[in-house]
Formats: structure tokens, C-alpha cells, sequence
């Protein structure tokens, strides 16, 4: 069985399988790392309780579309576009008008760190031979099918090539050596592979960077301050997500400038790639003209939203910090507990301290004094004068917001605070 599939002696020989590439690896990676991180939420919402397990689902799967969003449209398209015409297969057929034109889809991809053509074989409705170049087939001509007549049958057309401007980012030298460009060399290195005309001459019109043809420098430029952009808005969205577990005004502040950052690259792409002529790649039926794609729109759209929840976010923080803690899941104080501060304190001329008291709405009064501290005169600390100087009186108490019988209650505590130490005294 060993030697069935061999020839003797050489070893067992495969012909290459070449497949088109039909989805980016990384996108998919980074999408399913989110997705992963989605469903383990999902697995425990049934555990948590209460209102509690809507606003836990609601501040997830926001934070998690957020940094989805910043992720995958760093590394996807921004500007796209796709037509469905005929074109020259091979460089070396001949004209136009011959049969060897096939009929496909083309699409350019312009990405932040290169771009990527698709050319796939398919039936666009034009006829194929001499006769009626210029027009697509009629109402009456249903019953023709492209497929029984293509130029090349035995040759699977479904191609995807991408050159990448990234890692170096230099603009490099106008030619195709060690010193030109990384999109030059990747450009020549296709050539010798063979890779169809149709691509090679899209891909041809980013090689040009003189007069006013310089798309690969401005698309090189736009995509390089881009994904800066979108690196530090990722940094700041993981920075909102720690501060919110502790103080929700900070991570709102870093929320905000998440999105900033967000519109900020959307306005810098926007601006960098204009260019007069604008790029417009012609063949021989149709032309194609790319446009802002789900990379740009998504990113503009989430900076939006971004920007608008974190000033809602601050907003109700500011002026209703209790309801705001419940959201975000952080402890509160029962709304009969009011804290006045802390109250200074001394048992002589030489020792100053202060005493914390917790007032309630019931009128009763706790008070923390310190270990072995009984007999007390409450006093005010004077920041002009040093606690080793300063003299005992009475502690005067800010006014605060609160009932009238609650002062009441107040000062009736340092009265008997004081009789007592002055009986202490006596004795």
C-alpha cells in the first residue's frame, strides 16, 4: 500500500491547489474573538438579578461594538467599489472586439494599509463575439447563457490579490528595485507570476506619483495618520472601560475623547486621499469609480454615537449621581445617611485631631472617636495656624442643607459633649 501512489524512488507528489481567497483572516480573528466574549456574557445573564441584568447587558454590548468597530475597521476597507463588465483576460490577445474578452466582476478594496482586487468570472449580459460590442443583451435573448460560450473553459477565473504600502510605510523610490516602495516590489514580483491583466492594470495606477497623479501617496498618507488615530481611540476605550469600574465622570471623559479620535480619522482620511483628478480606473464598457466604504461609515457613525453617550453619561452623572451609580453597578449609601465631614477635636493645647460623626434623618447621631478618647472639646482647625498651637473652642458647623431639627440634634450632642468634659475637669 506504501507504494501504490509513488512512483519508485522519488516520494509521493501533489499538484498545487490553488484557491482564490475569499475572506480576510484577521477580520474574521478579530470578530470572533468578540463574538466570543458576547456569548461567555450571555451564558451568565440567567445569574444576575433583577433590573440589574439590563443595564449589565446594555454597558457589554455597547463596550464590546465600540471596540469591535475601532478593530476591524482598522484592518478593513475604506474605500470600495465593484462593477460587473467586460475585459481583456490575457495582455497578449488581441484587440478589443475579439472573443477573448471575458465577461467578470471587478472590485478594488483601498484599505488603510494597501488595497485588494477581486476579478471573478461571470455572465454581465453581454454577448460574446463580433456583433453588438457595445450593448448588453435584450428582453428577448434570456435564453443565452455566457457559460457555453466562454472565451477560456477550461481556466477557473476567480482571483484576489492584494499589495500592501505597510510595514515600512516609506514612500520609497520611483521604481521597482530594493530601494523602490513596498507596493513597487510587490507590483513587479505579481508580474512575474503571471497575475491577469485586468488586475495589473488597476493596480498599475498606484505605481504613478508624479504631476497630479499621486494616489498611492495620498492613500499611503490617509491610511498611516488613520490607524494612529484609531490606535490611540482604542487605547482611550480600554482606559473608559477601567475608569468607569471606578468613577464613572473619568471613564465618561475618556469615552468622549474615544470618539473624538474616532471622528478626528474619519475627517483625516477624508481630507488626505482628495486628489484632482480623483481616481477613476476606465475599461472598455463601464468604469470604476470607488467610494467611501463600511470602514469610513462605520467609524464615523460609532464616533457619533460614541461622543453622544458619553456626554448623556456625563450629564446624568452630574446631576443624578444615585441613578447613575445604579447603571454602572456601583455601591450606595442609604438615603436616610447624610455626611456632614469630619469635626476637628482636642484634649489639649497640644493634641488636635478630628472626629467623624454621621448624621441621620431619624435624629439619631453615630460618632467614630478614636481609641481611648472620651473626653473631647470640639474645635475648628485654623489653616493659618500649625495643630500644635491651636486653642480649644467651640467647632463651628457649616450650614448644610438639612432640617432645621436636625441641627438641633446636632448641637445638642456638642452641648452635652462639652458638659461633660467640663464636669470631667471639675472633678
Amino acid at each position: 500500500m506504501g507504494n501504490s501512489f509513488r512512483r519508485q524512488p522519488g516520494p509521493t507528489l501533489y499538484d498545487d491547489l490553488k484557491t482564490p481567497v475569499t475572506e480576510d483572516l484577521r477580520l474574521i480573528g478579530l470578530l470572533f474573538a468578540f463574538v466570543i466574549i458576547a456569548f461567555s456574557f450571555i451564558l451568565i445573564i440567567p445569574g444576575i438579578r433583577g433590573i440589574e441584568r439590563m443595564w449589565a447587558t446594555i454597558r457589554v454590548f455597547v463596550a464590546l461594538w465600540i471596540g469591535a468597530v475601532i478593530l476591524v475597521c482598522n484592518f478593513g476597507s475604506w474605500y470600495y467599489n465593484k462593477i460587473c463588465t467586460r475585459v481583456q483576460y490575457k495582455a497578449h490577445v488581441h484587440p478589443v472586439s475579439t472573443p477573448q474578452l471575458i465577461q467578470a466582476e471587478i472590485g478594488l478594496s483601498i484599505g488603510l494599509r494597501g488595497i485588494n482586487i477581486t476579478l471573478i468570472e461571470k455572465s454581465c449580459g453581454y454577448p460574446v463575439g463580433h456583433n453588438g460590442v457595445n450593448r448588453k443583451l435584450q428582453d428577448d435573448d434570456d435564453d443565452y447563457d455566457y457559460y457555453d460560450h466562454r472565451p477560456f473553459p477550461g481556466e477557473e477565473i476567480n482571483y484576489n490579490e492584494q499589495f500592501s504600502w505597510a510595514d515600512p510605510w516609506a514612500q520609497g523610490r520611483l521604481d521597482f528595485g530594493i530601494y523602490g516602495g513596498k507596493y513597487n516590489q510587490e507590483f513587479r514580483a505579481a508580474k512575474y507570476r503571471g497575475v491577469p491583466y485586468p488586475i495589473m492594470n488597476i493596480a498599475e495606477h498606484f505605481t504613478l506619483d508624479g504631476e497630479k497623479i499621486r494616489w498611492y501617496r495620498k492613500f499611503r498618507v490617509a491610511g498611516w495618520y488613520t490607524h494612529i488615530l484609531l490606535w490611540i481611540a482604542f487605547t482611550t476605550y480600554i482606559l473608559s472601560i477601567l475608569f468607569f469600574v471606578h468613577v464613572i465622570s473619568y471613564g465618561a471623559l475618556f469615552m468622549l475623547l474615544t470618539g473624538l479620535l474616532m471622528l478626528l480619522a474619519c475627517l483625516t482620511y477624508g481630507v488626505t486621499i482628495r486628489n484632482d483628478p480623483s481616481l477613476e480606473i476606465h475599461f472598455p464598457d463601464a468604469t470604476l469609480r470607488p467610494s467611501f466604504s463600511h470602514g469610513f461609515w462605520l467609524t464615523l457613525f460609532t464616533g457619533i454615537f460614541t461622543v453622544c453617550l458619553a456626554m448623556l453619561i456625563s450629564y446624568v452623572d452630574r446631576y443624578w449621581p444615585r441613578q447613575t451609580a445604579i447603571i454602572f453597578h456601583h455601591s450606595t449609601t442609604d438615603d436616610q445617611d447624610i455626611f456632614v465631614g469630619e469635626e476637628p477635636y482636642c484634649r489639649g493645647p497640644e493634641e488636635v485631631g478630628t472626629v467623624s460623626r454621621r448624621i441621620r434623618s431619624d435624629g439619631s447621631s453615630r460618632r467614630a472617636l478614636p481609641y481611648g478618647k472620651t473626653d473631647i472639646h470640639l474645635v475648628e482647625e485654623d489653616p493659618e495656624v500649625d495643630k500644635s498651637n491651636a486653642r480649644c473652642r467651640k467647632c463651628s458647623i457649616n450650614e448644610q442643607p438639612l432640617a432645621r431639627d436636625m441641627n438641633i440634634q446636632l448641637h445638642e450632642i456638642i452641648k452635652v459633649a462639652e458638659t461633660e468634659n467640663e464636669a470631667k475637669v471639675a472633678h
